[in-house]
């Protein structure tokens, strides 16, 4: 089960989503509700929440200066914010996103939008505690060590809730044939405009990341002897198995076969 906080400060809302939504069906066990952001602010830290379903206007601290002050926790603190309001505004909407906001619901919310949302928020925590574990793992790995995956630092820049989406919809999309166009598309900004903010932000050009998120796949396949290695380049989103090997040697090292035979370490020399 995941952490969830609730701060709403329309009393009976707030009371409806405590006692009638079925939280630990979705996932999520509920850890406090808050009336303002302030108190939630300080309920945040002290139940280090995971997810916290938040009104946009709030008394003392509202919901988008409290994603502001959350935004400067280190990254396994930081917790998912879903955010929901009364207001069609669309100025609210944008600066939500710009600040990483993983969902944007209108009031009156219907019952199946605030499930899907938050099953799909729960399966996000989840791939991010996926994808912690293998970075941690990799720290010590040789094999792996050419894996920098993004991780923001404590200053945020404008741009980084754009980047932090795109590294998002790499995650989501690999085994397409996915382009910095497209996915600045289902950000709505510009292709120039991601790939500038993405290379400055992660060392990477947009197309040099999804290489090594496509490679570090490979390398966890590979790992795994029910998987056969032909089927590596296509599970991996590569239709040519001699280009998908020219890189994975590039990257590792060694071509998947001999990455197989020695478990997953470099040959001794």
């Amino acid at each position: 089960m995941r952490r969830l906080l609730i701060s709403e400060d329309e009393e009976l809302f707030r009371r409806e989503l405590e006692t009638t939504v079925p939280w630990a069906d979705w996932g999520f066990v509920l850890v406090g509700a808050a009336e303002d952001g302030a108190q939630a602010w300080d309920l945040l830290r002290s139940r280090r929440a995971e997810a916290v379903l938040t009104d946009v206007r709030m008394p003392l601290v509202d919901g988008i200066e409290l994603m502001r002050k959350a935004s400067d926790l280190p990254l396994p603190e930081r917790p998912l914010f879903v955010i929901v309001s009364g207001y069609a505004d669309f100025r609210y909407a944008q600066e939500a996103v710009r600040l990483g906001a993983f969902d944007y619901l209108l009031k009156p919310v219907e019952d199946e939008a605030l499930e899907g949302t938050m099953r799909r928020a729960a399966a996000e925590l989840e791939s991010r505690d996926a994808r912690d574990g293998l970075l941690r793992s990799s720290a010590s790995d040789p094999v792996l060590a050419f894996f920098r995956n993004y991780l923001p630092g404590r200053t945020r820049e404008p741009g980084d809730a754009y980047v932090e989406a795109a590294v998002e919809e790499i995650s989501a999309r690999y085994l397409s044939d996915l382009t910095v166009d497209a996915a600045a598309g289902r950000l709505g900004i510009s292709g120039d405009h991601l790939a500038r903010i993405f290379k400055r932000r992660t060392g990477y050009t947009f197309n040099e990341y999804l290489t090594r998120f496509r490679i570090q796949r490979a390398v966890e396949l590979l790992r795994d002897p029910s998987v056969r290695v032909g089927e590596v380049a296509d599970l991996c989103g590569y239709r040519d198995p001699r280009y998908f090997s020219v890189l994975f040697r590039r990257l590792v090292g060694m071509t998947p076969s001999e990455f197989r035979s020695g478990r997953g370490r470099p040959p001794s020399r």
